[in-house]
């Protein structure tokens, strides 16, 4: 079944009468309880793939699965060049900036209470946009949300935040400087693997990202896939159930923890 996607607008107008435009996105693997798998709720917030993407690596960015989704999906990938836009303009206003968070958060309680991600496209492009989303989170505490990024130089504001699980983006380019600040402050490494190849060292509770040649879902039995049989039992059990044996109501986000926690 194809992946359904959401998208629902959020109006903000400033104290100065200007109106702005966000807008929220959701797709069926990552709605969490807030929708179903087939009738998926905007439960994100996402940018622009590589542009927004600071610290992407030569590899993530030639294997990006947002390529894909731009063309198959181009009214959604729309609107995450709209939202980079518009966050950048409200960035560079004090006052601009604070209505907007709080409109945030009203919009997560409102629609995402089971879980909110941030970003499906994009990553944190800047400290001041860091801070922006760790003063969203603490101003839902009750909202679990998850993030993934490889801009590790502006994770620090976002550190220590009860309902915010960090997730370290890493491949082959980059897993040494994600080693570091798992080993400094205990944050889950996401490992995408192209090749097949792991890191020997790769640590307990981190979660593996096969690129599409390497899954099972076209198989009577996804574990079949030569490359699942060459995996040690304790590297199985951190593998993306959703991304390996494909997705649906029981395999997506939220039913699969692995990220949230």
């Amino acid at each position: 079944m194809a992946t359904k996607f959401a998208l629902k607008p959020l109006f903000i107008v400033m104290p100065d009468g200007v109106t702005k435009t966000f807008w929220f996105d959701g797709n069926g693997k990552i709605t969490v309880g807030n929708g179903t798998f087939v009738q998926p709720v905007a439960n994100s917030f996402s940018l622009v793939q590589v542009e927004d993407c600071p610290f992407a690596t030569k590899l993530c960015g030639s294997v990006c699965y947002v390529h894909r989704l731009e063309k198959a999906e181009a009214e959604v990938h729309s609107k995450y060049r709209y939202n980079s836009v518009t966050i950048r303009e409200v960035l560079r206003d004090h006052t601009y900036a604070g209505t907007v968070r709080e409109m945030f958060a009203s919009y997560i309680y409102a629609y995402a209470r089971k879980g909110f991600r941030w970003h499906v496209s994009g990553d944190i492009f800047s400290l001041e946009y860091a801070e922006f989303i760790a003063a969203i989170c603490k101003m839902t505490p009750g909202v679990m949300q998850w993030i993934y990024t490889r801009s590790f130089p502006y994770v620090e504001p976002l550190l220590n935040i009860e309902n915010l699980a960090i997730n370290l983006s890493a491949d082959a380019e980059n897993y040494a400087k994600a080693l570091v600040l798992h080993e400094r402050h205990g944050l889950r490494m996401c490992y995408m693997t192209v090749d097949g190849s792991l890191p020997p060292d790769l640590p307990a509770g981190s979660v593996i990202f096969p690129s599409h040649e390497l899954r099972g879902r076209e198989l009577p039995d996804p574990k079949q896939a030569p490359w699942w049989q060459t995996l040690a039992p304790q590297q199985k059990r951190m593998v993306c159930p959703p991304d390996f044996f494909g997705q649906s109501e029981h395999l997506r986000c939220g039913p699969c923890r692995k990220c949230l926690l």
